[in-house]
């Protein structure tokens, strides 16, 4: 059982999320017009913002000025580096993807946020569609999403969120 809050303050979600430059934000959202042409799409596929989460992590309402410090102290000596896309695959809870070359820089990152803050560490993509079946992704003619591409990674965005309400941006740190 979980312990009680004496101060009565809420649990929120956080992610941590590098958001794609806008050629790369407009291809995915080409891609995701596409997918929609043969594969209806709900209207939160359709307009879900491009973006790479990095980690995820759980605490109270009255840590957001701590969580922005630490953040910043922690991304303080994070220069900005290159995000490195190498085509699409289809995973098995029916999402298909735009894969992500994970570069030192890249893994230099999560380690320090998930470190910092006890993160469950997200593996690097950017989403095109998901919880597709998979009878319906198999349909997709998979060489179409063969997307490459290089785009600067210059900022890392903190979300937060209660339960099942949609994320709202806390801050923008910028490297």
């Amino acid at each position: 059982m979980g312990q009680l809050d004496i101060f009565g303050s809420d649990t929120y979600e956080y992610l941590f999320i590098i958001e794609p430059d806008q050629k790369t934000a407009e291809k995915l959202i080409e891609l995701r017009m596409f997918v929609n042409s043969m594969i209806p799409l709900s209207e939160e596929i359709l307009h879900s913002k491009p973006h790479i989460s990095i980690c995820y992590f759980k605490a109270s309402e009255f840590s957001n000025d701590l969580i922005i410090t630490k953040t910043k102290q922690v991304l303080s000596s994070v220069k900005s580096f290159d995000i490195q896309l190498e085509g699409s695959e289809k995973w098995k809870n029916g999402n298909l993807v735009l894969k992500v070359n994970p570069d030192t820089n890249t893994l230099e990152l999560q380690k320090k946020l998930s470190g910092a803050f006890r993160g469950v560490i997200k593996k690097f993509h950017l989403t095109i569609v998901r919880n597709i079946a998979d009878k319906l992704l198999d349909q997709l003619p998979m060489e179409n999403f063969d997307y490459k591409s290089v785009f600067k990674c210059e900022a890392i965005y903190i979300l937060k969120k209660k339960e099942n309400k949609p994320y709202q941006l806390l801050d923008t740190i910028y490297l």
